[in-house]
């Protein structure tokens, strides 16, 4: 059994926001990784530059039929996506629209798209496993332990080490 099947199903956040993608797991999953079917992809696609067709220079809704438009499509777009996903999912719908709360899509049932479904599992069994990781090295920092973390700046090439604990 995976995580996926073990806990609550894991949510699959469905939104554009300049990442080329709509579909997020933690963060951006390109279209090509999803494995979803190419029709729904096409559609997807199409709903977010019908975000960005709709927006006004000022980032608002050119009208109000405009956004609510934008908002149906969501919906039944973040059903076909739960579909495909199967009942192990939760998708996230957040269309920006003053006023709407998230809503959250499951599927009806096994996933419509086995390999599509298995990436989204692998990707959960990912993102799992770092958070375990961040749990971790988070009770060895309050321990006073090292925990071999560090950021990186790619643009300076600084690396940033937490300071060492001197006992």
């Amino acid at each position: 059994m995976n995580s996926s099947q073990e806990s609550a199903p894991s949510t699959v956040r469905l939104f554009p926001d300049y990442a080329n993608t709509v579909l997020w797991f933690n963060e951006p999953i390109e279209y090509d990784t999803a494995k979803l079917s190419g029709t729904l992809t096409h559609e997807l696609s199409q709903w977010e530059q019908s975000y960005y067709d709709g927006l006004n220079h000022d980032y608002e809704w050119k009208s109000a039929g405009v956004a609510r438009r934008f908002a149906a499509e969501g919906e039944r777009l973040a059903q076909r996506v739960a579909d495909e996903l199967g009942d192990k999912f939760e998708i996230e719908l957040v269309t920006s629209l003053e006023g709407s709360p998230k809503r959250k899509f499951q599927g009806r049932g096994p996933a419509l798209n086995p390999e599509a479904a298995a990436v989204f599992d692998s990707l959960a069994v990912e993102v799992k496993d770092f958070e375990e990781e961040v749990s971790r090295a988070r009770e060895a920092t309050r321990r006073g332990e090292s925990t071999g973390w560090y950021a990186y700046a790619p643009l300076s090439n600084t690396v940033f080490r937490p300071k060492q604990h001197n006992d």
